[in-house]
């Protein structure tokens, strides 16, 4: 278990209007090399849900709200987003996250990612520490995984949300299929205000 950076994390997800989801992918992607290359940016991810190919989202991880602002004043992001804004059905939805936890010191380096789940929670205001202290002591257990972050809302960080990179779906159902992770889930469920509530994604396609 690594404790998190307190990096500046930004989750955004989109709906692309019908037949609109290719043109909307494509130029998204035309922009994550360069974005990858600025001296504040960590991540940037885009991924796709496996449920519905119309629906996106981005992970984005900067340093600070300082190396975000340079990202978004670069020429290249607005005339991004005129771009994609007639291939979506509304505003795109953000949200904001500090990290509070991550195995991306031990992980650098492992196979390439078929697999997302992203998973969002809340926990109880007397149970924040053995929350964070039960998930991390799972991180450095987790076989086919290429990383993992958990991250606190930074309007109420009782709120929290994970991304959890995988080598492929399969290897992420065995980890949850053996009797190491159900006694974890079972832990962890008194815990929670609210139960963990999954959307499983995948890398989007060039």
């Amino acid at each position: 278990m690594s404790k998190g950076t307190d990096d500046y994390v930004i989750l955004v997800q989109f709906r692309a209007k019908a037949g609109q989801d290719r043109p909307f992918a494509k130029q998204m992607l035309s922009v994550v090399p360069a974005t990858r290359l600025e001296p504040g940016n960590r991540q940037f991810e885009f991924y796709v849900d496996q449920d519905d190919s119309l629906n996106f989202m981005l992970y984005e991880e900067f340093v600070d709200e300082a190396s975000l602002q340079v990202h978004r004043d670069r020429p290249e992001m607005a005339a991004n987003l005129a771009a994609i804004k007639p291939m979506l059905e509304g505003t795109p939805d953000r949200t904001f996250w500090t990290q509070a936890l991550t195995n991306a010191d031990t992980r650098d380096g492992r196979g390439e990612i078929g697999h997302v789940t992203l998973v969002r929670f809340r926990m109880k205001p007397d149970a924040v520490d053995a929350t964070l202290n039960a998930i991390g002591a799972d991180l450095n257990d987790m076989q086919g995984n290429i990383r993992f972050d958990l991250n606190r809302s930074r309007s109420d960080p009782l709120d929290c949300m994970i991304c959890a990179r995988w080598e492929s779906r399969a290897i992420w159902e065995a980890h949850n299929a053996r009797p190491k992770f159900k006694e974890f889930a079972a832990r962890i469920g008194p815990l929670l205000d609210q139960p963990m509530r999954r959307m499983l994604w995948k890398p989007v396609a060039p």
